[in-house]
């Protein structure tokens, strides 16, 4: 293929590309509203989901502090009961008795206290927090499903072009050299699809800007690649195209 052909072929291209853009430009910003929403909705999913492991982590904590105090008051109606049935044969033993009784006693009410104090705020924080999350993201899951509708709606109506136009690239890319597409790619990724621009009558019609009478000249040979030294486009002569 020579070089003018493989010039004409990303010319090919890139008005595929145009018009596939122009379709895509159709969906406004809502495609990035849907990212947006998408991301607040994960963020809030992710923080409810914390808060709910840590109110669980609370709830267990108040179970084992539940499960110890039961024992502790087996314990303490066992003490008791040995020292009303007259069992204990020495004071030693019924002080020592007396002391676990009193020592199981004050862990109850410190245990009692501890999960009084130090969890009823914390676990109201929480209920009150995740309850404002799920208002939020109720109103995330609405926005989002309106947007979600719209881009479909909005899909269905250029769904058919869009197929056919993306059917093309993908034949005409098959005739492109890797080497050309690539030097194609790294123009039309910040030029949103206008990585070729014609020349006509001494001008790049990509930005407007003027072209030296020797480089038009040049450009018409097509015996390499030329770039605009403006905006950086591929050029391309008028010529060549209506050729």
């Amino acid at each position: 293929m020579s070089m003018k052909e493989r010039i004409l072929q990303l010319y090919k291209l890139n008005r595929i590309d145009r018009e596939l853009h122009e379709l895509i430009s159709l969906r406004g910003d809502i495609p990035a509203k849907i990212e947006d929403l998408s991301s607040e909705k994960n963020q809030h999913d992710e923080r409810a989901n914390a808060l709910r492991a840590e109110l669980d982590a609370i709830v267990s904590a108040e179970s084992n502090v539940q499960t110890e105090n039961d024992h502790l008051l087996e314990k303490i109606e066992k003490n008791d009961e040995m020292l009303r049935s007259g069992a204990v044969k020495s004071n030693k033993e019924y002080d020592a008795l007396a002391k676990e009784i009193e020592d199981a006693t004050n862990k109850i009410k410190d245990n009692e206290k501890a999960a009084k104090e130090d969890n009823s705020a914390r676990k109201a924080a929480i209920e009150n927090e995740l309850v404002l999350i799920a208002g939020q993201l109720e109103e995330v899951n609405v926005e989002l499903d309106q947007n979600l509708k719209e881009l479909e709606e909005l899909t269905k109506q250029t769904g058919e072009e869009e197929t056919d136009l993306n059917a093309q690239r993908e034949e005409i890319i098959k005739s492109i050299d890797p080497e050309d597409l690539a030097y194609y790619e790294r123009i039309s990724s910040v030029k949103y699809g206008e990585a070729v621009a014609v020349v006509r009558k001494g001008s790049c019609l990509g930005c407007y800007s003027s072209i030296p009478p020797q480089k038009a000249i040049e450009i018409r040979t097509a015996d390499k690649f030329y770039s605009c030294e403006s905006c950086g486009r591929i050029l391309i002569a008028e010529e060549i195209i209506t050729a």
